[in-house]
């Protein structure tokens, strides 16, 4: 999984990167009178890439806001069992959404739907976005598999 996750996420940086180029690049010609047409299109797009890319690797480093307020006062088995718990119905949660995601974009890629300006296809997007959500949903499942062999995950 480390792996996966660096791949996506250096996806993730790279598209990141060119979303902001074009971002700078569209301020600075827009004064002059050539503003990049279809700019907020694709920036759209480069912020979800990136979201979607980078799930995994935040899962993997907990780098998300954890509430954890009430586990301190259980014991470490009930602590463990609710972890693993939470994971099972967060990843279930967010497979179901990467299935459903990716019948929407199967829809999209058969209709033929395009964006306004760029007349881009929104398919590509939403099937990595899709993508996106099963890694994380897998992050989760290992989460659970390292706790039941008895490892630790930082919440």
């Amino acid at each position: 999984m480390t792996r996966i996750n660096a791949v996506l996420l250096g996806l993730a940086s790279v598209t990141l990167l060119l979303t902001i180029l074009i971002a700078v690049a569209n301020m600075l010609l827009r004064p002059l009178g050539h503003p990049i047409t279809g700019s907020f299109e694709i920036m759209g797009y480069g912020s979800a890439v990136v979201t979607a890319l980078a799930l995994g690797f935040s899962q993997e480093r907990k780098s998300h806001i954890a509430v954890n307020i009430l586990f301190k006062h259980f014991s470490p088995c009930w602590r463990k069992t609710l972890s693993m718990a939470g994971l099972f119905v967060s990843a279930l949660f967010f497979g179901a959404v990467a299935a459903r995601l990716f019948i929407f974009a199967l829809d999209l890629k058969k209709n033929g739907e395009l964006s306004e300006t760029l007349m881009l296809p929104f398919y590509p997007v939403a099937f990595i976005v899709s993508f996106g959500l099963f890694i994380l949903s897998l992050n989760l499942f290992h989460d659970i598999l390292t706790l039941a062999r008895g490892g630790s995950v930082k919440e």
